[in-house]
């Protein structure tokens, strides 16, 4: 008798461990993403997904002409290296034109490319700050052996990260979005053949 007291106090312990985290873990990845609402017009949710592709493809771009920058930053001189941040700094402000392009058009995007929006405007934020310390840092010192004792290499640095994380995160999304409509349309064909 003692015996299954102590088993049932194990067995009810090791629920009391296990289920706080399996409740963790499943109010996590339960998490339910709205792709679609019945306030959204079709004409601006088409040229959200336009306007998020060319965000992710220009931040792409920016990443490689900063990449450059951070590999060969004690090597090129200062001119080249104005020129490549020019070249980045152009997406950089590009992208804040989309993004003031959709943040015009939130309220009547689907909901995944509002959460999307609010999701890369800090980043696009963080971009535009760094690139503009990093065009006053090269603009003040011209000179190469200068510029890689100020904050400039970590301008370069953070431009970089948030341009990664920007075509990370609209990578994943989109992906994301994509499969659940790929389910959805699955959805009838699976009952119809089960039924």
């Amino acid at each position: 008798m003692r015996v299954n007291v102590v088993r049932t106090i194990e067995s009810l312990l090791l629920v009391g461990l296990v289920m706080p985290a399996a409740l963790l873990f499943g109010v996590t990845t339960n998490q339910q993403f709205d792709i679609k609402s019945n306030t959204a017009n079709w004409y601006d949710t088409e040229e959200a997904t336009t306007l998020l592709n060319q965000m992710q493809t220009l931040a792409g771009n920016a990443r490689r002409q900063v990449a450059r920058l951070q590999a060969q930053e004690d090597q090129l001189p200062w001119q080249a290296q104005s020129q490549r941040l020019e070249r980045a700094r152009y997406d950089v402000n590009q992208m804040g034109s989309d993004l003031v392009r959709l943040d015009q058009m939130k309220t009547r995007l689907e909901p995944w490319q509002q959460s999307l929006v609010h999701k890369v405007t800090p980043q696009v934020h963080e971009m535009v700050y760094q690139m503009d310390a990093a065009v006053a840092q090269i603009n003040k010192h011209e000179n190469k052996s200068v510029l890689a004792m100020t904050t400039y290499p970590q301008n370069i640095n953070m431009i970089y990260k948030s341009a990664n994380r920007m075509t990370d995160t609209i990578g994943t999304v989109n992906q994301y979005v994509q499969a659940e409509q790929k389910m959805a349309a699955l959805q009838p064909h699976t009952a119809k053949s089960s039924s």
